[in-house]
């Protein structure tokens, strides 16, 4: 089997102007904070979010903040309409953690930021059911082993490539298959944004195992018994210590 990961991203929206004469409501202050494009630093690795979500977020010692960057995701699949074709529908931000010696990376730790654009009534209507509480929010959980090298030349432009080049631009270098533990929550009430938690490892490195061995050579029970392995680290690697 084969995973294909679908990832999304964050819009930030623009303060609006108001009458410097009149004393703002708490009502304005409200939505004025909730319109302005929201604050976001890493210090001591711990990364804080002021909005979209409110949260701050410890990661493990091993990893090192290597930077951000923002992105869009622009519609080309038959979900959307003939109209909105090849146009953006979203925009995000995101931040990278890496574990690497010699630049040479073996465990990668991502937040990223995401969400619709406003002209848009796209919402992320993910069921949250069975979804368990990290922090004080519900997070769904999925892992997927794949060959990241392959998805980037499939499509250049999201953003497992786009953190590719990120990071070979700075140096880095990175075993084409991967295996990841993603984390969603919810960003806002109206679900027009979210926040996604990337927990990832070099495949090779971890395991001594190919994609294609681990798909299709190794008992069940091993592979299990490794991805479970895989699912512990990944929610060792980081604590929400606000939101």
């Amino acid at each position: 089997m084969k995973y294909h990961c679908l990832l999304f991203l964050l819009f930030l929206i623009p303060v609006g102007c108001r009458d410097s004469d009149k004393k703002p409501s708490l009502q304005t202050v409200a939505e004025n904070s909730q319109l302005r494009p929201p604050s976001r630093s890493v210090e001591q690795n711990v990364l804080a979010s002021d909005s979209l979500p409110a949260v701050q977020i410890k990661v493990a010692d091993e990893f090192h903040f290597v930077g951000n960057f923002d992105f869009e995701i622009i519609a080309n699949s038959d979900e959307y309409a003939d109209s909105i074709q090849g146009k953006p529908i979203a925009k995000g931000e995101r931040f990278v953690f890496a574990s690497a010696a010699d630049k040479v990376v073996d465990k990668l730790f991502i937040v990223q930021f995401e969400g619709f654009l406003p002209e848009y009534d796209f919402t992320y209507n993910y069921n949250f059911d069975k979804a368990e509480f990290i922090g004080s929010k519900k997070y769904r959980h999925n892992t997927w082993f794949y060959n990241n090298k392959e998805l980037a030349q499939e499509n250049p432009g999201n953003e497992g490539a786009k953190t590719t080049a990120f990071l070979e631009e700075k140096g880095y270098k990175l075993e084409d298959e991967f295996m990841m533990s993603r984390f969603v929550g919810l960003a806002s009430e109206d679900r027009k944004n979210e926040i996604i938690i990337f927990y990832i490892e070099m495949l090779k490195h971890t395991t001594g195992y190919s994609l294609q061995e681990f798909e299709n050579t190794l008992p069940k029970e091993k592979a299990n018994a490794i991805e479970q392995s895989f699912i512990e680290r990944s929610k060792g690697s980081f604590l929400i210590i606000k939101g």
